[in-house]
């Protein structure tokens, strides 16, 4: 495992103590500061005895005369991050990663008009000055072998940096591309440093570290005016709460499986909340593989619903209810056949005692039992359902929604549903002496889902 340090770059980076040779360096370099070129000048901080310049324009001026004017060339920042480094020892990086930014294709010259644009905040000019930086830090050996150099650059017509969608899936290529480089992988223990560049590189950084390398990441925090302040912080907190998050946005879309690996990631110490968590995770995944029996076995749920011979056909129409919200139509329709098909088999078996029939014998008994069925929403299974049902699954290819819809006579994800529902209340309508509201609420598993919310929003709460 190695340790990687993430750097990001901005204008707070490279400073000045004093303006000397300013006006010979923009004069060599006037078409590069071109249209701006008698506008930019070392600008004092109101804060500090230092001066300022935007990040490209140091880099076009200082980046080719290092040697001369290296004296007058101050790192606040990371001046602190690297004193940080040898107060800690363990926390030294094998290797360096550094953000640069470049937005040329997207601010062409005549977007260059005013001083104050992003162009100009680009950090991708400063290369060989953090280079020099960096060496003088770690040894020249270290800079030539272990300091990675990263761009992110929009391309013409693109978003700028400071849009924050935009900016994380640059950021996410860019992490992926130094996996593909093997500059840095998911064993490694990360720092972070992001507090220079736009607020949307700091987000997008902190975000994709966190999501890709956990608990492994600690970010490294300074402050420009006092480096004394410098100090290392745990990202554990940074991850858990997103880990929350993400735990609310999987459960609002019923996705437990989604809802175990997150629970994993987080490795939440034992405690009774943490044993009651696993127990309904448990719940959970039996009754998303419709091993309803097994779900029911496990003693939290209603000893009475369980011992009617209907209760798993509203668990299987609500786990076809859930396949649709997973964005699985296909598992979605299989359920949804075998909540209604499969019911009005139990119904022959405990009503007629005939446990040889299926297909159009099974609803030709049933219709016979049943003739005002004809008339109701029912019907739909025989007349269409069926016919369908047997067309779709014979190819070789997935199910859209409306196909799922249309199969049931519908064309809405709320008709699709209340049709199911109202197939399976007429079935059980002689031995049914509950009234349920909806599908969810006939299902056992909406308690358990509840449950789920009530302890994880406990846990989080800690």
């Amino acid at each position: 495992m190695s340790v990687v340090w993430i750097v990001t770059t901005g204008n707070s980076d490279v400073k000045l103590t004093d303006d000397t040779g300013w006006g010979d360096l923009r004069i060599k370099k006037m078409e590069q500061l071109y249209p701006c070129e008698n506008e930019f000048s070392p600008t004092s901080e109101s804060n500090s005895d230092l001066l300022t310049l935007p990040a490209r324009v140091m880099g076009i001026a200082y980046g080719d005369a290092i040697e001369t004017y290296w004296e007058r060339l101050t790192f606040p920042l990371l001046d602190g991050f690297c004193q940080e480094f040898k107060n800690e020892k363990r926390n030294k990086p094998d290797r360096i990663i550094v953000l640069l930014t470049d937005q040329e294709a997207i601010f062409d010259v005549s977007d260059r008009g005013d001083s104050d644009r992003p162009y100009w905040q680009d950090t991708y000019t400063l290369q060989p000055i953090l280079k020099h930086y960096f060496t003088q830090a770690f040894g020249e050996r270290f800079a030539n072998e272990k300091i990675e150099f990263s761009v992110l650059k929009p391309q013409q017509g693109a978003d700028g940096l400071d849009d924050w969608d935009a900016t994380l899936t640059l950021v996410r290529l860019e992490l992926a591309r130094w996996e593909e480089n093997k500059w840095i992988s998911k064993s490694d223990r990360v720092i972070v440093s992001h507090q220079a560049g736009t607020p949307a590189i700091s987000s997008a950084v902190q975000l994709t570290c966190l999501i890709r390398f956990g608990k492994k990441v600690e970010f490294l925090v300074s402050s420009e005016l006092d480096p004394d302040r410098t100090k290392f912080l745990k990202g554990s907190s940074y991850f858990e709460t997103l880990q929350f998050k993400k735990l609310e946005d999987l459960l609002a879309r019923d996705d437990y499986a989604g809802v175990a690996s997150v629970i994993d990631s987080l490795g939440l110490e034992d405690s009774v909340l943490k044993v009651k968590l696993d127990h309904l995770l448990e719940l959970a995944k039996l009754w998303n593989a419709a091993k309803f029996d097994e779900f029911a076995s496990k003693g939290l749920v209603t000893p009475s619903r369980v011992r009617e011979w209907w209760w798993k056909g509203y668990e299987m129409a609500y786990l076809a209810v859930v396949r649709m919200k997973n964005g699985d139509p296909t598992e979605a329709l299989f359920h949804s056949v075998r909540a209604i098909e499969g019911l009005i088999c139990e119904w022959a078996i405990h009503k007629e005692r005939r446990s040889d029939l299926y297909g159009q014998s099974l609803y030709d008994l049933f219709k016979s039992r049943n003739p005002e069925s004809i008339n109701l929403p029912i019907k739909v299974v025989w007349l269409k359902l069926a016919f369908v049902r047997n067309k779709l699954f014979h190819t070789l290819r997935g199910i859209t929604a409306e196909e799922v819809w249309d199969a049931w006579d519908e064309s809405s994800k709320n008709g699709w549903e209340n049709r199911m529902f109202a197939c399976l209340n007429f079935v059980t309508k002689d031995d049914r002496s509950q009234e349920f509201k909806s599908l969810k609420d006939a299902s056992l598993m909406s308690q358990v889902h509840k449950n789920l919310e009530e302890v994880i929003k406990a846990i989080a709460s800690y």
